[in-house]
């Protein structure tokens, strides 16, 4: 019998998500701070004095200490602790719908290859955490907007982000007025000026008012924090929404609109 202890690891980690195994156990899907993406089996955790319960909440950051053996397809879960619970105390509709939908996501979507100058799943992770800081904040009156703010993220990871500067087609200043009022088309990777969508291109697109591209632009310049104190015109929130909705779903393989998000908008249609 080998006297070898079995390698263990401890990491920062979110909980992505969770489902049963067995008549007591479960699975859980974690993105690591060190060590990516880990599937690990939490066992007896249904049990009512499971110590393991609180780490396999979906939405939770944690300190997990867990198994690291590479010949196994499931970790075992050994312990750790709750660093962060976005949804303790009151959470809204709102906010508890924005954060299902950014774990699924970011557990559906994930990026496949590093991205320039950042440290691949390390990076994604860093901005997971910020995300979930500025959501949990009472002083986040923004939470579409930081979602927007995560989705935009999640492309540059992807290296797909969109065109917000210069017309996608032919390179052109989208301010400039004698180009023509700028459209947004997902297939061709963004803004499209006037005067190439009078000759076309804007096929599918859909106009693009001045205030949803400001807003657009404030996603790839401004932080995550800057994100969740945004209160734009619903309006111009609603259109920024769709369009990256639609750009997520052209470039991104495996993108669907997140569950949580078909509720929220089903209870906004029934509430008028």
């Amino acid at each position: 019998m080998s006297v070898l202890g079995r390698p263990t690891a401890a990491s920062d980690a979110l909980v992505l998500r969770a489902w049963p195994c067995g008549e007591t156990s479960a699975v859980a899907s974690l993105l690591t701070r060190d060590h990516g993406f880990v599937k690990v089996l939490a066992k007896g955790v249904r049990g009512a004095r499971s110590s393991l319960r609180p780490l396999v909440e979906p939405g939770r950051l944690i300190n997990a200490e867990f198994g690291l053996d590479p010949g196994r397809e499931l970790q075992f879960l050994r312990g750790g602790s709750v660093l962060l619970d976005p949804l303790a105390g009151r959470p809204t509709l709102e906010r508890s719908a924005y954060l299902l939908g950014a774990l699924e996501l970011v557990d559906r979507c994930r990026p496949t290859a590093e991205g320039p100058g950042d440290e691949g799943e390390e990076h994604l992770f860093g901005v997971c955490q910020d995300f979930l800081g500025v959501l949990s904040s009472p002083t986040c009156r923004g939470p579409a907007v930081l979602f927007f703010a995560l989705e935009w993220r999640l492309l540059e990871r992807h290296g797909t982000a969109p065109e917000v500067e210069a017309c996608s087609d032919c390179g052109g200043g989208a301010d400039d007025p004698a180009a023509g009022p700028p459209w947004f088309q997902a297939a061709e990777g963004g803004l499209v000026c006037g005067r190439c969508a009078a000759g076309g291109t804007a096929a599918g697109a859909r106009p693009l008012a001045r205030d949803t591209l400001a807003l657009l632009r404030s996603l790839r310049e401004g932080s995550l924090a800057a994100a969740g104190d945004a209160e734009p015109d619903p309006g111009v929130r609603r259109d920024a929404g769709v369009l990256l909705h639609r750009f997520l779903g052209y470039h991104l393989p495996g993108y669907r609109l997140p569950a949580a998000l078909e509720l929220l908008r089903a209870g906004k249609d029934r509430t008028g």
